[in-house]
């Protein structure tokens, strides 16, 4: 389970209320303290393209609520360095850029009066601090939208969550499954691959189903009644996506011209991967393993359901992956049908070569037109929704706002350009925004 940037600031508030409610004895280790804080602010506001103007002091790393509030607001912008090209567009969003750096400077503005309340009236420090709370006040008024970071919010870090024991080993798979899906154009995709990644997604799917059904029966997983109502439903939701899959690799094998033998993708080794991992967690030698040896008690059973969480937003991916390869095979004619099913699209099918009495040529033709793909295209759209649907209740029983996986950039980002800061903000007494607004 990984934070969000959402999840980061918010925390970041939490430290900040807490050292609100907390007492400095020694005005030296606020200020001090404050200089760090501000230091980490303007660092992260340069990920979020703008120029704090005041300049910090020298930083000092602190175990003090403010030194401990420094190293959140860092956090933020560790996470917001380590996003890949593709990630990294959503700060190319200007409202949702002013959102989150209103937040960063909220969160500041309430360290600066733990700092204002440390220090007396003719404190040298005291003018200083004021005039950094003064910019950061304008900063943190500018968002008039308030209705929260946008896609800056979902934005994760890092690849799966290392859990302990064998566990560990399926989180890194099936995003090296994912991957290895993502990473295959359309146009090298053979029909015995597609027909591949449907059983790759069936199985997949029956092992979580699987998992699922040993948490509810476990007694040692120690699940209240909502977790339990939704495992029920995730289990529902897959045998939906079960049912839909089973049409879509019905359409492969006799609608769609097919080719024989086994496919050798690199998407294929990948799950071949994955499969070991997953089955050696569930079973052994001597059959599947049962809910009690599976699940020997709750803290098991949450890394099970972190294990979840991971394979199915990979298996959501490769279902969208598989969709797009089809619409992009169908758009180029790539695809062929029998002749019999076009002929019932379009005519021309039907007509023999050169308008004589010649025989038809090939009982399977290849052809662009959708609506012989219908079947097909409404399948994998079903199948995806469910697995889509599953997904979601897996974040919410692992407690994730979102899942995201970033490959490494083969140099590292830097901060995009800034903006200097308009000040003359006439009301800066508008209330400081919780990040759900």
């Amino acid at each position: 389970m990984r934070a969000t940037y959402e999840d980061l600031l918010r925390t970041a508030r939490r430290i900040a209320a807490n050292a609100q409610r907390g007492v400095y004895p020694d005005k030296s280790e606020v200020l001090a303290d404050w200089q760090a804080v501000l230091f980490a602010t303007k660092n992260h506001l340069r990920w979020l393209r703008l120029h704090l103007k005041v300049k910090p002091g020298e930083a000092k790393r602190s175990d003090n609520a403010l030194g401990r509030l420094a190293q959140a607001i860092g956090a933020g912008a560790d996470l917001l360095a380590v996003q890949d090209a593709g990630a990294a567009a959503v700060l190319d969003v200007g409202e949702d850029l002013v959102a989150a750096r209103s937040e960063v400077a909220a969160i500041a503005l309430m360290a600066g009066e733990v700092a204002m309340r440390s220090t007396r009236a003719r404190d040298p420090e005291r003018s200083r601090v004021r005039s950094a709370m003064r910019e950061l006040a304008e900063i943190a008024s500018a968002d008039v939208r308030r209705t929260g970071l946008g896609g800056l919010a979902l934005l994760a870090a890092g690849r799966p969550a290392a859990l302990t024991g064998d566990l560990s080993l399926i989180g890194p798979a099936a995003a090296r499954w994912e991957r290895a899906h993502a990473a295959t154009s359309p146009e090298m995709v053979l029909t015995r691959d597609l027909r591949s990644a449907t059983a790759q997604l069936r199985t997949i799917g029956g092992d979580v189903w699987h998992i699922a059904t040993q948490l509810l029966s476990a007694q040692s997983a120690g699940l209240d009644a909502t977790q339990r109502r939704d495992l029920d439903l995730m289990r529902s939701e897959l045998h939906s996506a079960e049912a839909s899959s089973r049409r879509v690799e019905s359409s492969w094998r006799r609608r769609l011209s097919d080719l024989g033998g086994l496919s050798e993708s690199p998407a294929e080794i990948a799950f071949l991967d994955l499969k070991s991992a997953v089955s050696h967690v569930l079973g052994d030698d001597r059959g599947l393993r049962r809910p009690r040896d599976l699940i020997p008690d709750h803290r098991t059973a949450m890394e099970l359901v972190d294990t979840v969480d991971e394979v199915l937003w990979c298996t959501e991916q490769v279902w969208r992956h598989q969709q797009r390869t089809v619409r992009w095979l169908v758009g180029a004619g790539r695809l062929f049908v029998p002749r019999q099913e076009a002929s019932q699209v379009d005519i021309y099918f039907l007509r023999r070569p050169g308008g004589g009495s010649r025989p038809l040529q090939a009982r399977w033709v290849r052809t662009g037109l959708g609506g012989c793909f219908d079947d097909l295209t409404s399948a994998l759209a079903e199948s995806a929704e469910h697995g889509k649907a599953a997904g979601e209740i897996a974040r919410r029983l692992a407690a994730t706002s979102a899942i995201s996986r970033r490959t490494g950039e083969p140099r590292p980002r830097t901060p995009g350009p800034y903006v200097a800061y308009a000040s003359g903000i006439d009301d800066q007494g508008q209330e400081l925004a919780e990040l759900c607004r």
